[in-house]
């Protein structure tokens, strides 16, 4: 048997973490967005430097959102849209520089923490070892040779595409979204939970 923290430190730790990371970065804290970032870094730094030349020039936000709006709709609608709303696309005062992104070092950090944590917890009550296995359930329903490897591989990779497709994973829905009360993370988290239960049951069918 594993001896697991108690529960009540378990949450509060999950808690100080969700609150001290929004309240100092003004992000959702999310596993599959900070690996999102680290894995598109590049691409970050590019939009980075795309962006900055407007972080500088507030005005010339306008000037390109403006230039945008003609190239797509024209220059009638641009000039109605512009007389309805009674707001002047390039006007500096109202022209509005792009926010300011979360450094992918940050992300990086934050994951590599969580692994330096299941370290600690784990030789903190002297089970830490070094397994190249997911356990005896996982073997019993899906054995040990080579396809086990790729059908987690397969797993992996639907776990991947559905975090996008939901915007967010179980960390980004299930803490930072159901503790600000999204309805978005709300329905996504009911269904997580809602099929984690389903799956399970079908697991314990499948070992008998």
């Amino acid at each position: 048997m594993l001896n697991y923290w108690p529960w009540w430190l378990g949450s509060l730790a999950l808690a100080a973490i969700t609150i001290g990371f929004w309240l100092l970065l003004r992000r959702p804290l999310g596993v599959s967005g900070s690996w999102a970032r680290i894995v598109g870094w590049r691409e970050a730094r590019a939009v980075a430097r795309a962006e900055a030349p407007f972080r500088v020039n507030a005005a010339a936000m306008g000037d390109a959102l403006l230039a945008a709006t003609l190239a797509e709709f024209g220059e009638q609608a641009t000039f109605q849209s512009l007389s309805t709303s009674g707001a002047g696309a390039a006007s500096p005062s109202r022209a509005m520089a792009p926010s300011s992104r979360t450094h992918w070092t940050v992300h990086l950090t934050f994951l590599g923490t969580m692994l330096l944590g299941g370290f600690i917890a784990s030789t903190s009550n002297g089970t830490f070892a070094l397994r190249f296995d997911l356990g005896s359930v996982y073997t019993q329903l899906f054995g040990s040779g080579w396809h086990s490897w790729l059908l987690l591989m397969l797993g992996g990779g639907l776990v991947g595409f559905g975090t996008q497709m939901a915007g967010g994973c179980t960390s980004g829905h299930g803490l930072s979204g159901c503790s600000r009360l999204v309805p978005a993370s709300l329905i996504a988290t009911s269904i997580f939970f809602a099929t984690a239960v389903g799956v399970s049951f079908l697991a314990q069918v499948m070992a008998r």
